[in-house]
């Protein structure tokens, strides 16, 4: 015990070093893909995330390439949006969607948008509710032009709320 209070007492200057790592000549490229691949473990624990084609989302042409192609913010509604989140289907009309859009390469486009819906309903195997003036905030989608298909990204917390309010 006595050692123990005598080395808590004495002060040891801490001596900081920098120094840069470099990968090994074509290691590089492995570490990205490593990085990548973490950092999508890492954000599929917190977000749900399922797939919808472009045309159940975007109501025409003119307004899809405003967005993916001048990455312009816009306004717009869909008379009908129906997906399937946690096993439970969900069917919205009179939906208004609130997106911006972030240009990630040639082919994706990072979607940030809020939901907002007169009616809704629910069903599933623990869930069968109606939902009048739903919101869906907190969420976005990469939306992949080549595939005209966009992977939605909705937070867990959020999805739960919904799914039990």
């Amino acid at each position: 015990m006595l050692l123990l209070s005598i080395s808590l007492t004495v002060t040891i200057p801490l001596v900081t070093i920098q120094s840069e790592a470099q990968p090994l000549f074509g290691q590089q490229e492995r570490l990205v893909d490593n990085n990548k691949n973490i950092a999508s473990i890492f954000l599929d624990a917190f977000d749900y995330t399922f797939e919808i084609n472009g045309t159940q989302i975007f109501p025409n042409d003119t307004v899809k390439n405003s967005i993916v192609t001048e990455y312009k913010p816009s306004v717009y509604n869909i008379s009908n949006l129906q997906y399937n989140i946690m096993d439970h289907m969900i069917n919205a009309s009179d939906v208004q969607i609130h997106v911006v859009p972030t240009r990630i390469d040639e082919a994706n486009t990072r979607l940030d948008f809020q939901i907002y819906t007169n009616n809704a309903e629910v069903t599933g195997p623990s869930l069968n509710k109606s939902y009048n003036n739903l919101e869906i905030t907190s969420a976005y989608g990469i939306y992949n032009l080549d595939t005209d298909k966009m992977t939605i990204h909705i937070p867990y917390s959020v999805a739960l709320q919904q799914l039990v309010q």
